[in-house]
């Protein structure tokens, strides 16, 4: 049986084949993405998709599941393929002022030079029927508005205002999003920009989802398509034609996601290399970093990776004016559609120089070669590295270093320098743009001495510069430049959701929905795992449900060893492996515990660090000094009770509540008789 894992990036889009049961890479392809196809880059997805089959001969019924990562919810803003938005506010009378404040926008800016179109209309909630609703919805409609975006005050309490609208709009045939369908916490003007923003691209991005499926159909591939989101859940391909937003930037998230299911890791930078861009983010206690996106100045209600965007890859250009070096990019070999030197044997040195503007509207500063036949090549960030012989054969970068070094020549002659320098100096520009944001991600999340981890096909061109200038020490991954796709396929079955909750049982109830949409997947229901921390500035709570296995009993190497969870402790808090103790373990979760003894002065102290650690390798829980607490509870236990006692507890089998802030007042009824309770300072 065998995982399909399809990665859309801005160059090359790229697909791997995976065993079932052991996780090992079958085999790999890569073509060109299609950005100007009629479908778009979903074309390219599907072109790898059966240049991957036809390598392989899979028979389609031996796929056992398709997941997607993908640019093309992000790309539609920033390329402005969108539609004008209506949006519908709903309110109570009394309140008519200040929700027309919140939800009343006027445009949306997207990217630099593009914005979206809205229109605007009111309804007091003590006035909605269906029959205004639709006379409203129609309204919009006339006006221009191609999608609705509806947004009620308090629907995180009473939703039923927008499901009512939504079911007309449905009717209408209006493509619309609704405040609470984004997620469960207050704020109503995020909720408004966020869902017009989703709506923005839902007629794009259904039309790629209908596509996708009859191509999926037509191959004979029955298998179910799921879409990785970019806070690392994973669903059915259907959200994607529902709520296509949540899918922005899935592709560094599939990346980091890979790499930490190989290595798994406690703190790290991580930097893609693609061949147009490269990311930058950060591991903090063995899970990628998440933040809030912002579109442009609009916040939003989406969590996603936090990246750092550089507009430089190893396909970039070089830029000269003046007889000097004056840039990298922003646009690429894959951009101007020429082929890279180090990768082309039928060049025939001697080269000249030549200038181009790539796209129009750009100015011809834009670096190429052209060899004794008059044939065209780009000369590359990676073209500088093979030039410098940095790059090992077995580097997915690695190409002709002579042909990259005659490439060079009229170009170091042109700046009256010699091959190595010029090359060596296009490599310091692009390392200096990288610095920055590298040291501002380790000095936000404050990592001391993180490794830094290579991932994308331009790994081995950047990252160890990069390294080296940072003094990191550095691990390239393996399968680097298809770790986007492996991440995706990789990736465990997981739902989040964000709630405001005022009792144990709306609790309960919100965690057996999300088990009940896991199991709709096709987890195995005994495999879940659910972690409930809280988010104080929001006096809500967030959800994450997690299936580790499926019901065939595969986990795609998910679950880490129990040595590996010790090197992880021992990472995590700085004490020897060998000091380290195993005080709890089930299923899901480990404790470990070390005594640490110091003499200051006359004085002795002792302090016992604790990580919890659980089965995927994340940090869930580290103290420098901690204790925990077997307890034997009654059928149930009072969160309310714990408050303040304990930072986090394990609940039955497989629930880690994070009680500190938690606002639960109400108990919650435990699948098994005992807990663990963990916490701060140690007891005497």
């Amino acid at each position: 049986m065998i995982r399909i894992g399809i990665d859309v990036g801005g160059t090359f889009t790229k697909a791997v084949a995976l065993h079932q049961e052991t996780g090992d890479l079958c085999a790999h392809v890569a073509v060109p993405t299609t950005h100007a196809a009629q479908h778009g880059v979903a074309a390219g997805a599907v072109q790898a998709l059966e240049a991957l089959i036809r390598q392989t001969g899979i028979p389609p019924e031996e796929i056992r599941v398709v997941t997607f990562s993908t640019t093309q919810a992000v790309n539609a803003l920033l390329e402005g393929d969108v539609v004008p938005v209506g949006i519908l506010a709903i309110g109570p009378r009394a309140e008519r002022r200040q929700t027309q404040q919140r939800t009343r926008l006027d445009q949306i800016k997207l990217a630099p030079g593009r914005t979206l179109t809205l229109h605007y209309t009111y309804l007091d909630r003590e006035a909605v029927t269906p029959e205004r609703v639709r006379a409203a919805l129609e309204s919009l409609s006339r006006s221009g508005a191609r999608a609705v975006a509806i947004s009620a005050a308090y629907a995180v309490e009473d939703p039923e205002p927008e499901r009512l609208a939504l079911a007309i709009a449905g009717d209408l045939g209006l493509p619309a999003t609704a405040g609470h369908q984004l997620t469960g916490l207050y704020g109503l003007e995020v909720r408004t920009v966020t869902a017009a923003i989703n709506a923005s691209i839902l007629p794009c991005m259904r039309k790629t989802t209908q596509w996708v499926r009859a191509a999926l159909q037509e191959a004979g591939i029955l298998a179910p398509a799921m879409i990785l989101t970019g806070d690392l859940s994973v669903a059915s391909i259907d959200q994607l034609a529902e709520l296509p937003a949540t899918s922005m930037l899935s592709g560094p998230a599939a990346s980091v996601a890979g790499a930490l299911r190989e290595h798994p890791t406690v703190d790290a930078l991580f930097v893609e290399v693609g061949g147009t861009s490269t990311n930058l983010g950060v591991i903090r206690d063995g899970r990628p970093v998440l933040r809030y996106v912002r579109i442009m100045q609009h916040p939003t209600c989406l969590r996603s990776v936090d990246v750092h965007v550089a507009g430089l890859g190893g396909g970039s250009l070089i830029r000269v004016a003046h007889r000097q070096i004056i840039g990298l990019g922003p646009r690429s070999a894959h951009i101007a559609g020429l082929p890279y030197v180090s990768f082309t044997s039928d060049l025939k040195p001697p080269f000249a120089l030549a200038f181009i503007a790539p796209l129009p509207g750009d100015t011809p500063d834009y670096v190429v070669v052209r060899d004794q036949n008059g044939r065209t090549a780009a000369l590359t960030l990676t073209d500088a590295a093979n030039a410098l012989g940095l790059l090992a054969p077995h580097d997915y970068a690695f190409g002709d270093r002579e042909r990259a070094r005659a490439a060079f020549q009229p170009l170091a002659d042109l700046l009256g320098r010699t091959v190595d320098e010029t090359a060596q100096e296009v490599l310091a520009r692009a390392v200096d743009a990288l610095v920055p944001l590298a040291r501002e991600l380790m000095q936000d999340y404050e990592l001391q001495q993180p490794h830094l981890i290579g991932l994308g096909g331009g790994a081995g061109v950047l990252a160890p510069a990069l390294a080296k200038r940072l003094r990191l020490p550095l691990a390239i991954a393996h399968h680097a430049e298809v770790m986007a796709a492996i991440g995706a396929t990789t990736t465990p079955l997981s739902v989040i959701e964000e709630v405001h909750l005022y009792s144990g049982a709306e609790l309960q109830a919100t965690i057996q929905r999300l088990e009940h949409q896991l199991v709709a997947l096709g987890a195995d229901p005994r495999s879940v795992q659910v972690v409930v921390e809280p988010i104080p500035e929001r006096h809500a709570a967030r959800i994450r449900a997690t299936a580790l296995e499926e019901p065939s009993g595969s986990s795609t190497k998910i679950r880490i060893s129990r040595a590996e969870a010790l090197q992880l402790a021992a990472q995590a808090l700085g004490v020897p492996s060998q000091c380290l103790e195993l005080q709890f373990e089930n299923e899901f979760y480990r404790v470990f515990t070390a005594t640490v003894r110091r003499r200051i002065g006359p004085f002795r102290r002792e302090r016992r660090p604790l990580a919890v650690i659980d089965s995927t390798g994340a940090i869930c829980f580290r103290a420098a000094d901690g204790w925990c607490h077997a307890l034997r509870a009654p059928a149930e236990l009072s969160l309310s009770a714990l408050t303040g006692q304990c930072a986090c507890a394990i609940i039955g089998s497989r629930y880690l509540l994070f009680d500190r802030s938690l606002p639960v007042q109400a108990p919650i009824a435990t699948e098994e008789l005992g807990c663990l309770l963990i916490g701060q300072p140690a007891r005497v």
